[in-house]
């Protein structure tokens, strides 16, 4: 599982609890990172992000594990110590990868609601049968929502053990999410008002296309606890594209996460950035955490 489940794959526990400490010199501050990518979509953009992190933000003697949709990577002193565009080349491409194979039961969902969104647009409501197909698709709408719930459950056991790895870390321990912000298709506003109009399906249409009730993901004040414990601190970098569809509608479907994992980086001394640029955040990493170059 992943930091979050919603691109499923497997994490290798291992390479964080194996994880030690590199030899530095006595006076020494170094650096811990874990960075988790939390993405649906590999671009460019996302490339540049690696690119940019490998040459302005990691120096030599840090520490770094980084967590694709798939799986975990750690890297020795050794490993470190290659050029930097190979280091980001081949993390480019397991990221690629990883991105690719993790999110086919994300997007089959999102498919899904599509059909029911697009069923919806081009359906009547004039007849009881019509109405019968109107109600067969919020149904199915629902549970494809309920679907997605499972999916993006917080692995929370993973993060807890990456909080314990900290503690046995001398430094400055820093946890970076790169969360891709999710989005899920709604009927235009022609067909909201069309369905809202209509007494016997006027509330479930507002729960299913209006409300923005979703539970908290994750107890806050307890990770932000255990982080304070740690001597850590968390930044979270909310990715957000410009733009989503010229053809479909789509409402912003992970405020939930944004509130939680934003309360727990301000909580923790970390940032907070929301951006559609992955580059433009680590930059603002770079100034959060006072290291302009390297």
């Amino acid at each position: 599982m992943k930091w979050t489940s919603r691109l499923g794959g497997l994490i290798l526990l291992s390479l964080v609890l194996t994880a030690h400490p590199s030899v530095r010199q006595e006076g020494s501050m170094p650096r811990n990172f874990v960075v988790l990518f939390d993405i649906l979509n590999y671009t460019r953009d996302v490339g540049d992000a690696v690119t940019f992190f490998y040459a302005q933000v990691l120096a030599p003697d840090d520490q770094l594990i980084i967590y694709t949709p798939a799986r975990a990577y750690g890297f020795s002193k050794n490993t470190l110590a290659k050029p930097k565009r190979e280091l980001s080349e081949a993390m480019k491409e397991k990221l690629r990868g990883d991105t690719a194979a993790c999110g086919t039961s994300y997007k089959i969902i999102l498919n899904e609601m599509k059909n029911q969104v697009g069923a919806l647009e081009g359906g009547q409501t004039t007849s009881a049968d019509a109405l019968s197909g109107v109600k067969n698709s919020l149904t199915m709408y629902r549970q494809d929502m309920e679907n997605l719930r499972t999916l993006r459950k917080v692995n929370e056991p993973l993060l807890m053990k990456i909080v314990e790895m900290f503690k046995t870390q001398p430094g400055k321990n820093q946890m970076v999410m790169i969360y891709e912000a999710e989005f899920r298709p709604i009927p235009n506003k022609d067909t909201l008002s069309r369905l809202r109009a209509i007494p016997e399906i006027a509330f479930i249409v507002a729960e299913l296309f209006s409300s923005d009730d979703q539970k908290s993901p994750l107890d806050a004040q307890k990770f932000i606890d255990i982080l304070r414990e740690a001597k850590a601190s968390l930044h979270f970098l909310y990715i957000k594209p410009k733009d989503k569809s010229s053809v479909q509608d789509f409402k912003e479907h992970s405020a939930d996460m944004y509130d939680v994992f934003s309360k727990i980086a301000k909580a923790t001394g970390g940032i907070v950035e929301t951006t559609a640029s992955p580059e433009a955040a680590l930059k603002s990493l770079v100034k959060a955490i006072g290291e302009d170059s390297k």
